[in-house]
């Protein structure tokens, strides 16, 4: 199940209008979120809220949540629903119609999910789709809301305030901090974008949300959320040092169809954007994609130069039966289920432990 970021659904009157996020549980993901609560109570003080992150992106985790959040509540056209930085329902789920008489709006960047896929789905008809893979979601939530700077200062100098986080949320998100030359300006946006990444992976999804909607009142927000970046992204290089040394010593060899493909258990996604980086640029090493394999059951994909993993998870996800994908050079997928092997280990530990009880 999705971590619960927020809940206020019980702190407000019945009729009052409701706004449920469900987003991706990194710092794009975590940002965009932030930005969707902070201009929709601008619009309206009143609204409730829940908002929920999770890792997992999937079809079926992604149903599961939406089974959650429709058991406890209905939706009208009062309402509205974002899910951002990942997919919709799968379409099997949306023809059960919970959500045929709200608001959708589903605003990602991600390759396999692009809105064209939809359109011969008449259950995704009425779903707001913001799609643009040039961006990161955190960007395209913020210009999601663009029109309303016309309409009020008060959404001018919202934007104004959260354009330079979702401008650097968008150039890590996306990588085109590699890009980036050495002006004074684009030094100091390299470092923003690697700040929220560190940022992000050593607060954890829950505390990350909270810091930068907290301080959303503050004049000076960008130098405050930043400052306090930088210091946490000097803890996490250290991390990354020893994990890359870590790395380097367990990778193994796989040839996929002519590509050398490096495969590592024991890295944990907190780490793995950077550490594939460091492996894929490494001339000694001579990579040309890395599949971290995690023990939460998922394999995730990094790539160089024109190779697609995108197409390679999503292959991979539907062989062992579940979804995969994302982008060009970062995607991923399940190929084990993770409640099938939290009940293996049950298993094993309770027969063992029978087994101890008469020795």
């Amino acid at each position: 199940m999705a971590d619960i970021l927020c809940d206020t659904r019980l702190k407000s009157e019945e009729e009052a209008p409701k706004v449920i996020i469900l987003t991706h549980g990194d710092a794009d993901g975590l940002v965009s979120a932030m930005i969707v609560k902070a201009f929709e109570e601008l619009q309206n003080k009143n609204k409730t809220f829940l908002i929920m992150s999770s890792m997992d992106v999937t079809l079926e985790q992604t149903d599961k949540t939406f089974d959650y959040i429709c058991k406890y509540a209905s939706f009208g056209s009062k309402d509205r629903i974002y899910i951002l930085d990942r997919p919709i329902p799968s379409v099997e789920w949306l023809k059960m119609k919970y959500l045929a008489y709200t608001n959708v709006i589903n605003i990602d960047h991600h390759l396999t999910n692009n809105p064209t896929m939809y359109k011969d789905e008449c259950c995704c008809d009425d779903i707001y789709f913001y799609w643009n893979d040039k961006l990161s979601a955190a960007y395209l939530t913020l210009e999601w809301f663009k029109p309303l700077i016309e309409k009020s200062e008060v959404y001018k100098k919202m934007y104004e305030k959260l354009e330079p986080l979702a401008e650097a949320t968008s150039c890590w998100d996306i990588f085109t901090w590699k890009n980036l030359g050495n002006s004074q300006k684009e030094l100091l946006l390299k470092r923003r974008a690697l700040s929220i990444n560190s940022a992000e992976k050593i607060l954890g999804a829950g505390a990350f949300y909270n810091f930068i909607t907290k301080k959303l009142n503050s004049e000076n927000y960008t130098e405050e959320i930043f400052n306090y970046f930088f210091l946490l992204d000097e803890a996490y290089n250290l991390k990354i040092d020893n994990l890359f040394d870590f790395a380097k010593r367990v990778i193994s060899d796989f040839d996929y169809k002519g590509y050398k493909l490096g495969v590592i258990y024991g890295i944990d996604g907190d780490y793995q954007s950077i550490i594939a980086d460091k492996i894929l640029f490494d001339k000694k090493l001579d990579y040309e994609v890395v599949a971290f394999l995690n023990v939460y059951g998922t394999v995730s994909f990094r790539s160089k130069n024109d190779i697609d993993v995108s197409d390679i998870a999503k292959k991979l996800g539907m062989i062992v039966g579940y979804s995969g994908g994302g982008h060009k050079h970062a995607s991923g997928c399940r190929i084990c289920d993770r409640d099938e092997m939290k009940k293996k280990m049950m298993e094993i530990f309770e027969h063992s432990m029978n087994k101890i009880k008469i020795l």
